[in-house]
């Protein structure tokens, strides 16, 4: 005869089992279903780079841009996901410099959006269009200031002519993998323009 612990390991490891499995199917069914999303626009409003100082004890002085811009996307098919944890937002700039060849990638602005932050991205304007909105998200957001320091390893950007700037996401479930993509692009590349005198 079994005694009552083992019966009770048994039916432990059955279940074990079957929430297991549920849960790869649940991983895979996300996985195969991943909504697409049209990608929006970036508009970068202004662009400036100026000489200072990164907060950090003994920095020397170097060349840091700093830049305004406005997105408009509709991350709303993310979101309608049973399987839908958070999206981590993240604006980048990346370009080339001309002399050495290199490339690099930067983030400026990044955030998180949960269920609960919602309210915070609605569709703002007349009327009719907040009558019409969805109950879900569609990011408007109006000269939003890069959150960190833009600065080039070589200290200055007189080789750095353009950037492409890209608004990405990933998707964090709350089973299965976490899946990336593009949320929103700016229309060509930005000019970086000369280090401003004041």
């Amino acid at each position: 005869m079994y005694s009552t612990l083992q019966r009770l390991n048994h039916y432990g490891s059955i279940s074990t089992t079957f929430v297991m499995v549920l849960l790869g199917l649940i991983s895979l069914a996300s996985f195969f279903t991943l909504p697409a999303v049209e990608p929006g626009t970036v508009s970068v409003n202004d662009l400036i780079v100026r000489r200072g100082r990164v907060n950090r004890w003994g920095a020397a002085p170097e060349e840091l841009a700093s830049l305004r811009f406005d997105v408009r996307a509709d991350v709303t098919p993310l979101l309608n996901s049973y399987n839908t944890k958070q999206l981590f937002l993240y604006l980048t700039a990346a370009y080339a410099d001309d002399v050495s060849g290199d490339t690099h990638e930067v983030v400026l602005w990044d955030r998180i959006i949960t269920r609960s932050d919602i309210k915070d991205f609605r569709t703002t304007g007349d009327a009719e269009a907040r009558k019409n909105r969805s109950p879900r998200p569609r990011i408007r957001m109006d000269n939003v200031k890069n959150k960190y320091a833009w600065r080039n390893p070589s200290r200055s950007f007189k080789n750095i002519h353009d950037a492409n700037i890209t608004l990405s996401y990933h998707l964090m479930p709350y089973v299965g993998l976490v899946t990336s993509g593009v949320a929103a692009t700016a229309q060509g590349k930005v000019e970086i323009p000369d280090l401003a005198t004041k």
